[in-house]
């Protein structure tokens, strides 16, 4: 992501290193976030992203590399000088009532009395806690507990929200809720909220641009559109989503893209040009495979045998053996091939991408 020529990005990271002992958890990571956007450091445990994420606090000091929030330097034990921080645990005082707790940064800030109880007021009632201002954090639901939490942060008016798997404590429901709840918040403050997350459904839902982080370093930054539709590497598609991912070697460029040949046979699919003979992985998401009769003219690939198949609502999840490999296939509705059955399968060869050979392969049967 680039900041604009006119306007300061919020966020700016160069070359940040993060170490703790021999083990490199941030390994130079580059980094704009524009004003106002909603950006999601999206990974696995130990990728780097919540430790990225306590250096822009200030919670953590880069060991080398450039951070600045606004503008100004970030350095450690200066925390929330432009930054506030929302915890999955939501770190509420549980001797203080939710008016208290809301008002504590503004009492550490030095506002004045007079100020802080319509600062109080106006911010437990946009987030929907006027009725619970005189209650204790035990006495909340967990999803109270989250806005109070929310309602502490912004109450100060930080330039940046930071937010470490904040919906991480709650049940499936109450998270998507709190999905949509704090997507429509980030856009009613209009400020700039970074999120940490695992979940790449949250992610996809929440973010207007997703930074996928893999070993302390980013492998992709882009929409979520383009996160999931043009992955940069085999790693991104494979962690973002289902998709089917077939070891190849480039045979030849084709028309916009290359011949690779895999153990399907040799498919035209998109990608950067490469060398013959390079390895590539092949991703196709189980969207796009078509079954059966509904394969149009021309793009049937192959047949296969059902190995599993899983009703998940709106769609049917088969597992199609073929030529030694496995394929995901999502099937819209109740499709109607069942375990031990013989089917046919194709794509479009623009639903193909040739990769970098740099994660797990779709699983070869043994």
């Amino acid at each position: 992501m680039t900041a604009s020529s006119v306007e300061m990005p919020d966020v700016r990271l160069r070359g940040v290193v993060k170490r703790f002992g021999r083990f490199e958890a941030v390994a130079g990571v580059d980094l704009d976030v524009a004003r106002g956007q909603f950006v999601t450091l999206l990974g696995p445990s130990g990728c780097g992203k919540t430790t990225t994420l306590r250096i822009i606090g200030g919670f953590e000091q880069a060991d080398d590399g450039e951070v600045a929030v606004a503008g100004e330097p970030v350095v450690k034990d200066e925390s929330g000088r432009h930054t506030r921080m929302v915890f999955q645990s939501y770190a509420l005082f549980p001797h203080m009532t939710v008016a208290r707790n809301v008002a504590f940064g503004l009492r550490m800030d030095g506002l004045a009395k007079a100020e802080i109880g319509p600062r109080v007021e106006a911010m437990l009632g946009n987030l929907g806690l006027a009725d619970q201002a005189q209650k204790y954090p035990r006495q909340l639901s967990g999803g109270q507990q989250q806005r109070v939490a929310l309602a502490r942060a912004l109450v100060t008016r930080p330039r940046v929200l930071l937010l470490d798997e904040p919906l991480g404590a709650l049940d499936l429901k109450m998270r998507k809720r709190m999905q949509g709840e704090l997507k429509a918040l980030q856009r009613d403050v209009g400020i700039t909220f970074i999120y940490v997350t695992h979940d790449q459904e949250e992610a996809m839902n929440l973010s207007d641009v997703i930074v996928v982080m893999e070993k302390g370093r980013v492998a992709q930054v882009g929409t979520p559109e383009e996160i999931y539709r043009r992955p940069a590497s085999a790693y991104v598609a494979d962690f973002v989503g289902e998709t089917n991912l077939l070891p190849g070697r480039v045979a030849a460029a084709a028309s916009g893209g290359l011949r690779v040949s895999t153990a399907l046979g040799e498919l035209t699919v998109r990608g950067k040009p490469a060398p013959a003979g390079s390895a590539v992985m092949i991703a196709v998401r189980p969207e796009a495979i078509v079954l059966g009769p509904s394969i149009p003219a021309g793009q049937a690939r192959g047949s296969g045998v059902v190995r599993s198949r899983s009703f998940l609502g709106a769609l049917t999840r088969l597992a199609i053996e073929s030529r030694g490999t496995t394929l995901t296939v999502d099937s819209p509705g109740l499709a109607g091939a069942g375990v031990g059955d013989t089917i046919e399968f194709g794509w479009r060869d623009e639903d193909l991408l040739a990769l970098p050979e740099n994660a797990s392969s779709t699983r070869e049967t043994t």
